[in-house]
């Protein structure tokens, strides 16, 4: 098919607001794992977005995990309740994202993995008021102590003591900020958010906050599939997703020239965090790049085409305003494709329609390629004119390979509700309304094509983030409209 680009102290410390035990080490015994920014560990919605995640995708995650769900114990109002009614009822009082909690229990204790964890390890659930050389057995901390009262007193230190410390302060107590130099472990570091210099001031080493970290990319960092672009929710980066890579838009006139803007998701900055950086994305489509050698490049979605000289140049009615002088390095990203010669026809592509049978077509470099819906039209020709044709002229072309939808786009047939996402020439299946928007997906993006068009392609793998692969595929109810995804 034709593609274009398409996560203590005693008594004392804990009025003063320190309250994690301070393991010390140096940074030199401190090994950063790739991608952890010791400065940015995760977003401040990721601590206070209390709709991140519904009470029964928190039931279901912690099934798919471990024993947790099943746990009941005495809620601090000397109720019995299970461990997710407890979790669920501290995340509403206190405006607390679930999704921390669950990984602030594991952190500490392993709790939401470990098959069979003890007792101590319910009683000191998320480490409040202790620190790893201390007594649990000091009579000044018992107060914390339970599975219920570990989760209470660490939520509310979170939005009723940092929180309020720092919009008060400038700080929390312990002296930290976003924009506050600390040192930590012997290496300095500037926290570059609120939720960052609250992790510290709770537990004010890299080992533990980088622990933290790794759980919540492995828990909650989705798999977008190649196409996907991307920006971050804090620091407003636009990246576009591919082969397991981000890959930065140099200037915004080259991101509004591949990219429709209303299909950009917005994501955490954590999730981000966990994709390596790949080559910037430096050039609009269509470029026109002269190397160091003086040779002129076009741009297309096979790679880079020489223009055989100034004649061929001028030919085509290329502007030489637009040429950009660049290094080779600039190109090296790009593979070599065939050369622009005075034989070469529509360089940059042409829409034709067969003036009989109304068939649609994409003409580049002398070869045709059906457009087989007219909804290709819109998504990928906006603004180009179209050229009707007759049978003979068009014959003269051979013909290639279809039109192919972009990777990332949302699609569904006409006849079956079921939704998919194009990733390298297959469809694959979103299960749920749930999974759905856990991507962040928009239904307003949802493209209804023929079924003969979907017909063509594989269906590839369900997808469904991680955390919830054993979760069979349902019907299931969005809050935006109804949708089966059944197949």
């Amino acid at each position: 098919m034709y593609r274009r680009i398409g996560p203590f102290l005693m008594l004392a410390s804990l009025l003063t607001g320190t309250f994690a035990p301070l393991a010390t080490a140096s940074a030199q015994q401190v090994t950063l794992d790739p991608g952890f920014d010791p400065s940015h560990i995760i977003d401040d919605e990721d601590i206070f977005d209390v709709n991140a995640m519904s009470y029964a995708r928190m039931v279901d995650f912690l099934r798919s995990k471990g024993t947790l769900a099943d746990y009941r114990t005495v809620d601090i109002d000397g109720v019995p309740k299970t461990a997710p009614e407890i979790i669920w009822r501290v995340a509403t009082s206190y405006k607390i994202n679930p999704k921390y909690l669950l990984a602030l229990l594991q952190k500490e204790q392993s709790l939401v993995e470990d098959p069979d964890p003890t007792q101590k390890q319910f009683d000191w659930a998320t480490g409040y008021g202790v620190c790893d050389s201390c007594s649990k057995n000091d009579p000044s901390i018992q107060d914390y102590k339970g599975f219920a009262s570990q989760l209470e007193w660490s939520a509310k230190q979170f939005r009723e003591k940092y929180l309020l410390q720092i919009l008060g302060n400038g700080k929390t107590k312990s002296g930290k900020a976003a924009g506050l130099q600390m040192t930590v472990d012997g290496m300095v570091i500037t926290p570059e958010n609120n939720a960052t210099a609250m992790l510290y001031s709770y537990t004010p080493h890299l080992s533990g906050n980088m622990n933290l970290w790794r759980i919540w990319r492995r828990w909650f960092t989705l798999k977008y599939p190649d196409g996907t672009v991307v920006k971050g929710a804090s620091s407003g980066n636009v990246y576009l997703i591919t082969q397991g890579k981000k890959r930065a838009f140099a200037s915004h006139a080259v991101l509004s020239s591949l990219v429709d803007a209303d299909k950009i998701l917005t994501v955490s900055d954590t999730e981000l965090s966990s994709y390596p950086e790949g080559s910037a994305i430096q050039f609009p489509k269509f470029a026109l790049l002269r190397d160091p050698k003086k040779q002129i490049w076009l741009l297309t979605s096979d790679g880079r085409r020489k223009i055989q000289d100034m004649k061929t140049f001028r030919k085509f009615g290329f502007n030489e305003d637009e040429i950009q002088d660049v290094e080779d390095v600039d190109l090296a990203d790009y593979p070599v494709s065939d050369p622009i010669t005075p034989k070469t026809t529509f360089p940059q592509g042409v829409v034709m329609q067969d003036k009989a049978t109304k068939e649609l077509w994409y003409v580049e470099d002398g070869t045709k390629h059906n457009i087989p819906d007219k909804v290709f039209l819109a998504l990928y020709f906006q603004g180009r004119s179209i050229s009707v044709a007759t049978a003979k002229t068009l014959a003269q072309y051979p013909k290639g390979t279809p039109y192919e939808l972009q990777n990332g786009e949302l699609v569904r047939n006409k006849k079956n509700p079921a939704v998919y996402v194009v990733e390298d020439g297959t469809i694959r299946p979103i299960p749920s309304a749930t999974v759905f928007e856990a991507f962040g997906w928009s239904w307003q993006n949802v493209v209804t094509v023929n079924d003969s068009v979907l017909s063509t392609y594989t269906v590839g793998d369900p997808m469904t983030p991680d955390s919830y692969q054993a979760q069979p595929p349902q019907t299931t109810t969005s809050t935006t409209q109804t949708v089966a995804f059944n197949l």
